[in-house]
């Protein structure tokens, strides 16, 4: 199987413009696309991270775009708290269509949601049977979107990543650990100590360590799980 790892920045895309303006990361799959009205449509499935007013941004400038004439319109979003599924819009111009055709060619797979950066760049890890599909992936992303190529080679593939596979976590449990991470609670040396960062919240340190030790109970069996599967 052939195996590429790239990211592209577009500075014009609107979607781009809000991801840097808001300062969010949002991991999607592009799932199809199709044509109305003379307009592509793309869907997409989509986790959000951030800070919460930053998320709460983000979503209301999308919904902006709901009125869009030209470029770029939001036709469909659907959310619950920070997974949505987002259908956009852009008129079918002959060299859209030379783009779509080829980053939605079905023989692509794409093995981990597209992350998209703060700073705006997006991170793809595609795979093919034939190495030219994902040739002509790279050359559109080199004439038109400044791709950066991190990786094209022949290898096996030995996982595949999902945005509904990762364990659930109570917004509770969420939030201390992002807190947590955030604030360097995971780095060596610790930057701060679990009670600090409970003082902090305005939490109990008990009530803190239950939802941080609960959320980390969650991941470390998930990912144990997913390292003995490889």
């Amino acid at each position: 199987m052939w195996f590429t790892k790239f990211r592209v920045f577009d500075e014009e895309s609107v979607l781009s413009k809000i991801i840097r303006k808001n300062k969010v990361k949002v991991f999607y799959y592009p799932v199809n696309h199709y044509v109305k009205k003379g307009r592509y449509s793309f869907i997409t499935i989509c986790l959000i991270k951030g800070k919460e007013e930053n998320k709460k941004s983000y979503f209301n400038d999308l919904r902006k775009l709901e009125k869009a004439i030209h470029g770029r319109r939001l036709e469909f979003l659907e959310k619950n708290e920070d997974f949505f599924i987002m259908v956009t819009s852009h008129s079918a111009s002959q060299e859209l269509r030379l783009y779509v055709s080829v980053a939605y060619n079905p023989a692509l797979i794409h093995l981990k949601p597209v992350i998209w950066h703060e700073d705006g760049w997006e991170e793809f890890e595609v795979a093919s049977t034939d190495r030219t599909d994902l040739k002509k992936l790279i050359d559109i992303g080199e004439r038109k979107y400044n791709l950066n190529l991190l990786e094209f080679k022949d290898k096996k593939i030995k996982n595949f990543g999902f945005l509904t596979m990762f364990p659930e976590l109570t917004d509770k449990q969420k939030n201390a650990l992002e807190t947590a991470l955030n604030k360097g609670y995971y780095e060596y040396p610790r930057k701060i100590s679990l009670d600090k960062l409970a003082k902090d919240v305005g939490l109990a340190f008990s009530t803190f360590q239950a939802h941080v030790r609960k959320a980390e109970n969650k991941i470390l069996k998930f990912a144990i799980d997913a390292l003995k599967k490889e």
